[in-house]
């Protein structure tokens, strides 16, 4: 590719570091980003898992004075607690407990495996992972508010891993509100598995922080992790004196989960998965049931630095107004870049600005990842504005999943543009072990939202998939494409990178098109004319 000098000259230091960091006898999911090198260095790193996997349940209430300025933070376990009755705002985010007499709403209904024949798998449930930990909360159905506990612990005796046959399940919801509401605005979820074995140390709870300090200038965010975390890379989750260390998921086993859910997931999803199914079903007593099942894939983990006098032009006209974000050595976001190593690492999101950072990275980022973690996630659309459509925007109900391998993706629905369903994708061509990378992507849409975006009827719809490289030029792939149950499955697989389109064009037998009628007036003469898109004939007009 074009940018390989580039690339070649900026990271012989760069990607020796990881090297340095990474033991030999460990596992890409248990990767440790490379320490920065020297001042004057900006570094990227995409670990697709950091933020599913950062952070312990907690209620915060936040309270200000009358200048409105921070003065106060509480942490709660009940909405009654002191502090937490009257505030300015509240946030929470809450790992979901398995259902039970006590939890019966946004929680974990069922755990299940599958093998590739088919077969179901027994899951015994071991417990809870940091388990009554000192921010738990009770949850309050009428105002929108889910518990937070530890994270569900189960065992697969059938599903060995590196590390045993234990997994972590982690779901959490992320949620606020201000004052004067009485509910609480659910802001997201996102899911995740990961196959663990349970290692004892002292290491310390990953959560949010009540230090007015690390909210500065009345930005009430969640903020930074406090006490003693552990090591990035090695706890999928972690206590005082327990780590969930992190193995690579199993690819040959098909895991589920189902969830009964109070609030509502309405719309689209996109995961780390590859071949889903989901379903999301209504209660009469208002509850969604939600099953997703999917098996694991690898991800590229990109983890690279670039001394700033040699960064390229688009990578610092990218970040020109962006501010010093990120995580600083040799000193604090407040001091000029030269005096610093900054590292980008604020990238969760996967929306148009943050392919845009991905793509102004390769030529630093070159043809290879720094590691290649298993994961199994499922995260709700933060992204509606790159799927802008109507039959998108008026989905009602459960609408699709998208999800893919690729290092960075679109997390909305694909674009509809001349007919075809476009979704943007890119990632390194080679793997961390140097051998080509092959991309997966499935797409799992409402059958109504296609026959509404081509104007369908209900008569079976087919369709061909296929990969455009950047280029232009065809990209050979695997395509599946079928109908079930309401839902239309098209994937394309082994595909290659750096940023190809997946390309969805849906056609139906002319014979099934939905005919409409309308009618056309020439002076008092007036015709009734009928077809899938009928035109009035020469001289009349649509009444």
């Amino acid at each position: 590719m074009k940018f390989k000098k580039l690339a070649l000259l900026t990271l012989i230091v760069s990607l020796a570091f990881p090297a340095l960091t990474q033991a030999a006898d460990t596992f890409d999911e248990q990767y440790v980003p490379s320490p920065a090198p020297a001042k004057n260095h900006q570094g990227y790193l995409l670990q697709d898992s950091a933020e599913l996997r950062r952070f312990s349940s907690m209620l915060i209430s936040f309270n200000k004075d009358s200048a409105g300025k921070l003065k106060s933070i509480a942490t709660c376990t009940t909405l009654s607690d002191a502090g937490c009755e009257s505030v300015n705002r509240q946030m929470y985010r809450a790992i979901l407990p398995q259902c039970d007499a006590i939890y019966t709403f946004d929680c974990i209904n069922k755990v299940f495996a599958k093998t590739e024949e088919g077969k179901n798998l027994s899951v015994e449930t071991v417990g809870t992972f940091a388990a009554n930990a000192n921010f738990d909360f009770k949850g309050d159905t009428s105002q929108n508010l889910p518990s937070g506990t530890g994270a569900l612990l189960v065992r697969i005796p059938d599903a060995p891993h590196a590390g045993g046959n234990l997994y972590l399940i982690k779901a959490e919801m992320v949620g606020s509100r201000e004052a004067g509401n009485s509910k609480f605005n659910f802001q997201k979820m996102q899911t995740g598995i990961f196959a663990v074995s349970l290692k004892s140390g002292s290491y310390g709870f990953m959560v949010m922080s009540t230090d007015i300090a690390q909210y500065p200038d009345d930005r009430w965010v969640i903020g930074s992790v406090v006490g003693n975390p552990a090591p990035i890379g090695e706890c999928v989750m972690s206590s005082l004196t327990q780590c969930a260390q992190a193995f690579p998921l199993p690819q040959n086993i098909s895991f589920g989960l189902q969830f009964v859910m109070n609030n509502k997931l309405d719309g689209w999803l996109h995961g780390r998965m590859k071949s889903p199914t989901v379903a999301l079903e209504k209660q009469s007593n208002g509850y969604q049931v939600l099953t997703v099942q999917a098996n694991a894939i690898k991800v590229p983990l990109i983890d690279v630095w670039v001394n700033n006098d040699v960064m390229p032009a688009g990578l610092k006209e990218y970040y020109k107004d962006f501010g010093n974000y990120g995580s600083t050595s040799f000193g604090t976001k407040e001091q000029p870049l030269s005096e610093i190593a900054l590292r980008r690492d604020m990238n969760s999101n996967n929306d148009e600005s943050s392919m845009k950072e991905f793509i102004n990275w390769i030529p630093v980022i070159g043809d290879k990842a720094q590691a290649m973690p298993t994961a199994w996630m499922l995260k709700t659309m933060s992204n509606y504005g790159q799927g802008s459509n109507d039959c998108f925007a008026k989905a009602t109900g459960f609408a699709g999943v998208v999800s893919t391998n690729a290092a960075q993706y679109l997390d909305g629905p694909p674009t509809f543009n001349n007919g075809f369903l476009d979704y943007k994708v890119a990632a390194p061509h080679l793997t961390s072990t140097g051998d080509v990378f092959k991309g997966s992507y499935d797409l799992a849409m409402s059958s109504d939202v296609a026959r509404c975006l081509y104007g369908f009827s209900k008569a079976p719809v087919s369709a061909t998939v296929s990969v455009v490289s950047e280029s232009g030029e065809p990209n050979i792939a695997t395509t599946l494409v079928r109908e079930k149950d309401g839902f239309l499955f098209l994937a394309a697989y082994n595909f290659t990178f750096s940023s190809p389109t997946v390309r969805v064009k849906l056609s139906q037998a002319a014979s099934t098109l939905k005919k409409t009628s309308i009618i056309c007036i020439k002076g008092k003469t007036s015709k009734k004319v009928s077809a899938v898109n009928p035109k009035c004939p020469t001289g009349y007009k649509k009444k």
